[in-house]
C-alpha cells in the first residue's frame, strides 16, 4: 500500500509544479491591462518605476527622442522615482523605441 502511496505522490509532484507555473504566468499577464504600452525589452521596468507615481501608460501621450526621454526620466527621478541608474536607462530605451519622436 505504501508503494502505491509514493507512485502516486511521485506523479503528482510535477503535476503540482506545472499548475502553480502556468497559474503564475496567467495571473501575470492578467495584472498588466497596460494595453498602450507594445512590448519590448524595458516594459516590465517602466510599468514597475513609473507605475509608483503615475499610470504606465501616460508617457504613450507623448512623443520625444531619447534626449527628451532622458531628460524626463530625470525629471521623475528628481522628483522621487525609485530605480538603479541602469534601470533608468532601461527605461528611457524603452520609451525612445516605444515613443520616438515623429
Amino acid at each position: 500500500m505504501s508503494f502505491h502511496n509514493r507512485e502516486n505522490s511521485q506523479v503528482r509532484r510535477p503535476l503540482l509544479a506545472a499548475i502553480i507555473l502556468v497559474s503564475s504566468a496567467c495571473a501575470a499577464t492578467a495584472a498588466d491591462n497596460y494595453t498602450k504600452l507594445p512590448p519590448g525589452p524595458g516594459r516590465d521596468v517602466e510599468v514597475r518605476v513609473c507605475s509608483q507615481c503615475h499610470s504606465p501608460e501616460l508617457p504613450a501621450t507623448q512623443r520625444h527622442d531619447k534626449a527628451g526621454w532622458n531628460d524626463l526620466v530625470n525629471e521623475m527621478q528628481s522628483n522621487g522615482a525609485s530605480a538603479t541608474d541602469a534601470e533608468f536607462a532601461e527605461i528611457v530605451n524603452y520609451l525612445a523605441t516605444a515613443f520616438p519622436q515623429k
